[in-house]
């Protein structure tokens, strides 16, 4: 085990206690004192251990809170008898009581016990045999306790995900995901991981209380698990939507909000049960939009799976204003509305309507790209009685419009071909109010 390694290690400890006691560790190991170093190596483990059980009592944990004052109890009445009776049970307490440590750390463990006996004990073995640990034996029980104790966060399992869903309803739950990796997800062990996956999942789609705030912080989350992790994340949304599609509780409402959640993810055509998906496409051929837009089908934009892809499509296309309004506001990718907006432009049957649909183009001004501009000229142009060019608020949401979009040098040439045409329509038409003056100048001035 190299320096770095070692510095590596008592660098992760969580329990600033424990950082001191392992560099005691630490210096007998590179001293060549590999007794030493394992008798040091357990007393780190069993004081990080308590500190961990302190934490969970003091955070509300019942059973936590029984171990410690039974501990307590006989510190304070000098009960040695009682005091190495917690000792000797300490991997059995974090284990089968509290569900600080796995099965398989528990055993791992107990190995490390069993060898500081042997160091600490002399008389458990004959004397001219005495127990001499190598340096690689220590390397390995410091690597173990290392993962299975310092390293990890004085919460339980069950402990962790209850603190999880508890923040997610406060008003104090940060929108960076590091916040999320940081607290809950990285420090974690695998089977933790898999469980808080499947957590964040169910409340995606089914959130408690219909809370969309919970909803939302749940993707989110499951967002953040993908990229860090994309095994757990489709492992945990197969696992979940198999067995809802099994328990038949994979209703419509769930399967349009997993769509609408997930469903852009490549893993996600994978994840989904033959049947779900079969159920999915008949649903979103006849499903009323209002149901799609309540359920938040468009937050995750064009689903992957081309069959699904091509329903979104159609149903975006088929959107009203309002209702393009609503699924643009909820979308995290706005570029699949671009046609359906321009479309709405250039069919505005009045001047009311003329301002609802560019504002629906707005909504999507980053978004926009050399050809969507050429079709927004000819959208305002083509548009029957001049609907669009005679609102009082054209030409200021065309100013927003261009100045959100970034355009380039082919479309800002656009950008100056539609504000000429509408100059010469306002000087043709005597139409002294809509000129578009300020337009015309914003568009030119940009080189």
């Amino acid at each position: 085990m190299s320096l770095r390694d070692l510095e590596q290690i008592q660098h992760d400890v969580v329990e600033p206690r424990s950082r001191a006691l392992l560099a005691e560790v630490v210096k007998c190991y590179e001293g060549g004192a590999h007794r030493a170093a394992l008798v040091s190596l357990w007393i780190a483990v069993v004081a990080d251990l308590t500190s961990k059980v302190r934490y969970l009592a003091e955070s509300g944990d019942g059973e936590a809170a029984k171990v410690i004052e039974d501990l307590d109890r006989a510190r304070e009445n000098q009960v040695v008898r009682k005091v190495q009776e917690y000792e000797r049970n300490i991997l059995d307490t974090a284990e089968q009581r509290l569900g600080v440590l796995l099965a398989r750390e528990r055993l791992e463990l107990e190995r490390l016990n069993e060898d500081r006996n042997l160091c600490a004990h002399p008389g458990y073995v004959d004397e001219v045999e005495l127990f001499v640990p190598d340096a690689e034996a220590v390397r390995a029980h410091l690597v173990a306790a290392h993962r299975a104790v310092f390293s990890q966060r004085p919460l339980a399992g069950k402990r962790l995900l209850v603190t999880l869903e508890v923040e997610m309803k406060g008003e104090s739950w940060p929108s960076d995901g590091e916040y999320f990796l940081d607290r809950f997800f990285r420090h974690a062990r695998e089977t933790v991981q898999a469980n808080m996956a499947k957590l964040l999942i169910k409340h995606s789609l089914a959130p408690p209380e219909g809370s969309d705030t919970v909803a939302q912080r749940a993707r989110s989350s499951m967002k953040v698990i993908a990229g860090e992790s994309p095994a757990v994340f489709e492992s945990g949304l197969r696992s979940v939507l198999h067995r809802w599609e099994e328990a038949g509780s994979l209703v419509d409402s769930a399967l349009v909000r997993a769509l609408g959640a997930y469903g852009s993810s490549s893993t996600f055509g994978s994840a989904l049960p033959g049947t779900g998906k079969s159920r999915l496409v008949a649903l979103l051929r006849r499903c009323d939009v209002d149901m799609l837009i309540e359920e938040r089908f468009f937050v995750s934009g064009v689903p992957s799976d081309e069959l699904l892809a091509a329903s979104f499509v159609e149903i975006v296309s088929g959107l009203s204003a309002e209702q393009a309004r609503k699924a643009i506001g909820q979308s995290e990718s706005r570029r699949p509305f671009v046609r359906s907006t321009i479309f709405h432009v250039k069919n505005s049957p009045n001047f009311r309507g003329a301002e609802t649909s560019l504002r629906l183009v707005e909504l999507c001004s980053a978004h926009l790209e050399h050809q969507d501009v050429v079709h927004l000229r000819q959208a305002i142009q083509e548009n029957p009685h001049d609907q669009v060019r005679l609102a009082g608020g054209t030409e200021a949401i065309l100013s927003s419009i261009y100045s959100a979009s970034s355009p380039t040098a082919d479309t800002r040439e656009e950008w100056r071909a539609l504000a000429r045409w509408l100059h010469e329509r306002g000087v043709e038409k005597n139409d002294e109010f809509y000129l578009y003056d300020d337009l015309k100048t914003l568009v030119e001035a940009d080189q």
